[in-house]
């Protein structure tokens, strides 16, 4: 990695966290010309995923249907074109010195761009379409009469940010709607390999091409025009395309969740700091080794992880007693302290031993982490004991970008239960210690615990972005592992089926949902539960609930299922020990059947609180 030059695409978008592909069934661009060359570019840059263009420019209406089934698209891409936005009346520059002229211009585009915006997004408000918007690209040059206006009202420069400011208010609130920052973009790759605004209008927006001139052989171009632009300005055309498929990428693959982290542990020497903290940081009047540069902003990226719900944790060969007493020398600016961790394996056991106690202690599965470690020798070890986790630390300046701007550490909402991650995960674990000392019965019975149903049945619901993330996030307690998408999730809404999902709290914390069944008619599609309240018999509360629930509905048995996989083997028997019959069996599936008259009471530990 150290002698590869980094790419501007994988520099914006890291990869390296990437385990699984990105399954496309169909893409949708609606926009204007430039959305065509999307659909163009996207075709090399993403072979084999069918790509369905529809122009649009000023307010018209888009047609009643897409050109294939709405629920045949993965994320459709809705760009807006700012050409009909500012209007030409912008190539009249002068006139902007007239008063009133600007603020007419600006009101008019804003207005504009309210109508488009709501027109280009029929489909995601009639069928919740996945929808990604692109902003505009701010022109290179600052258009203004003087210095002194340079990125005042008469700078169209400042219009153009005044209209992606606008934009990015209007979709903020709005569900399945997310920006892409076409602006940062260029700005990233340079607007001069792409924006044409120092040859063509400032409001065209659009990018230049190298061949410009290709087939123009009409005899009324002049000699000039018959130059090609790469001739003089190579255009960066095809690299900004690439990047913003990956940006596209991105949202998918956030939105549904795919390979995403839910802790990152870190090891201490030449990782979080330069140097051994037990050779280099021995005595306060020496000049101990420099924490600005990648040290520093490890750990603000350490911030930025937790501020998203990710948990953090150390496991270090060292001596822990040294450690503490010398951690604020190595991060002598006081960025990040020892308490910042959830938890800290910090002495001289092999480090597989310590990652396989911080998985135990908070109930996660390798596959949900990240190690880091600037030792190779570690970072072999760790992944030959669990082959699913991912390793990263060979180069401390890729570091903190690859945890930032991944996408498999991104969110698309903070959910309240994401916000109190760390603060659970802490009580969970006094909870476990307190579990040690006390019976059995007399623990359970001191918890106080309460769970509470919320039905679920549509993505209106403020539940619903929480419940969605909790199905594809959780993989022990998991009772088929299918993953679902947005698509998905409609789908079973218009059929009638239903998410019922559960909160929990006892006198240690309110864990939050933390469990979700999903149901159509009377069958039980899938289970999942949050590991960090296995243990508290929350899984027959649950089941009660749901049963009753159906029962209510439908006459006759209840019917589900219970497919293997590498990870679910907590969950397996969880339908049988409630009472449910063993119907048939195939190879890796278990079709079970409750016919029984009476549900079982949840345990007498656990209150239902229909309140919840």
């Amino acid at each position: 990695m150290h002698s590869d030059r980094l790419s501007t695409e994988e520099f914006l978008v890291p990869s390296c966290l990437r385990v699984t592909e990105t399954k496309y069934s169909r893409i949708l661009l609606i926009g204007s010309c430039l959305s065509e060359e999307f659909a163009k570019s996207f075709s090399s840059v993403a072979p084999g995923v069918p790509v369905d263009h529809v122009l649009f420019n000023n307010v018209a209406d888009l047609p009643p249907r897409p050109p294939q089934p709405v629920g045949s698209y993965t994320i459709q891409v809705l760009q807006l074109p700012l050409r009909h936005l500012l209007t030409d009346a912008i190539v009249r520059f002068k006139d902007f010195l007239d008063s009133g002229k600007y603020e007419a211009v600006i009101g008019n585009a804003m207005a504009a761009l309210d109508v488009m915006l709501e027109a280009g997004l029929k489909y995601n408000r009639e069928h919740g379409l996945l929808t990604a918007v692109t902003n505009f690209v701010v022109p290179v040059t600052p258009v203004a009469v003087s210095l002194r206006d340079e990125g005042g009202d008469f700078d169209i420069a400042s219009m153009v940010r005044l209209l992606n400011e606008h934009l990015r208010q209007r979709i903020k609130g709005l569900k399945n709607v997310y920006p892409i920052d076409l602006d940062a973009i260029a700005g990233a790759l340079g607007k001069e390999q792409v924006l044409d605004d120092w040859f063509h209008l400032f409001a065209h927006n659009a990018t230049f091409f190298g061949d410009w001139t290709e087939g123009q052989a009409h005899p009324f171009y002049t000699t000039f025009e018959r130059i090609h632009v790469n001739d003089f300005r190579p255009s960066g055309m095809l690299a900004y395309f690439r990047i913003i498929f990956r940006y596209i990428d991105r949202i998918v693959r956030v939105v549904n969740q795919t390979d995403q982290v839910k802790l990152v542990i870190f090891d201490l020497d030449n990782t979080l700091w330069r140097g051994q903290i037990a050779e280099h940081y021995r005595d306060e009047s020496e000049n101990y080794p420099m924490a600005f540069g990648w040290p520093e902003g490890l750990a603000e990226a350490i911030h930025h992880l937790r501020a998203r719900g990710i948990l953090v944790a150390i496991c270090s060969k060292n001596d822990e007693e040294v450690v503490k007493a010398r951690f604020d020398r190595a991060h002598h600016w006081g960025f990040v302290g020892l308490d910042d961790f959830v938890l800290k394996k910090i002495n001289w056991r092999p480090k597989p031993v310590n990652i396989a106690d911080i998985l135990a202690e908070t109930s996660l599965t390798p596959r949900s982490v990240v190690f880091v470690d600037d030792n190779p020798v570690e970072r072999m070890a760790v992944k030959e004991a669990f082959t699913a986790m991912r390793t990263i630390g060979d180069n401390p300046f890729l570091t903190r970008s690859i945890l930032l701007r991944a996408p498999e550490t991104q969110v698309t909402v903070l959910t309240n239960e994401s916000n109190r991650r760390e603060s659970m995960i802490r009580s969970q674990i006094d909870r476990e210690r307190q579990r040690a000392v006390m019976s059995r019965e007399d623990f359970l019975k001191g918890l106080n615990g309460k769970v509470g149903p919320v039905m679920i049945i549509d993505q209106a619901n403020p539940h619903f972005a929480r419940a969605f993330e909790l199905v594809n996030k959780t993989n022990q307690f998991n009772t088929t592992g299918k993953r679902w998408t947005l698509n998905d999730a409609n789908a079973l809404f218009a059929a009638g089926g239903r998410f019922v999902a559960f909160r929990v709290s006892d006198k240690f914390t309110d864990y939050g949902l933390v469990a979700v069944v999903i149901v159509k008619g009377n069958a039980i599609l899938q289970f999942v539960m949050s590991c960090r309240v296995l243990g508290l018999e929350i899984e027959r509360a649950v089941l009660s609930v749901v049963l009753n629930t159906l029962r209510e509905a439908h006459d006759g048995a209840i019917t589900t299922a219970v497919v293997q996989t590498n990870e679910n083997m907590v969950c397996r028997e969880v339908f049988e020990n409630y009472g449910f019959s063993c119907e048939s069996g195939e190879e890796g599936m278990t079709h079970y059947v409750f016919v029984a008259t009476g549900i079982p009471a949840p345990p007498t530990h656990l209150q239902i609180d229909s309140g919840a």
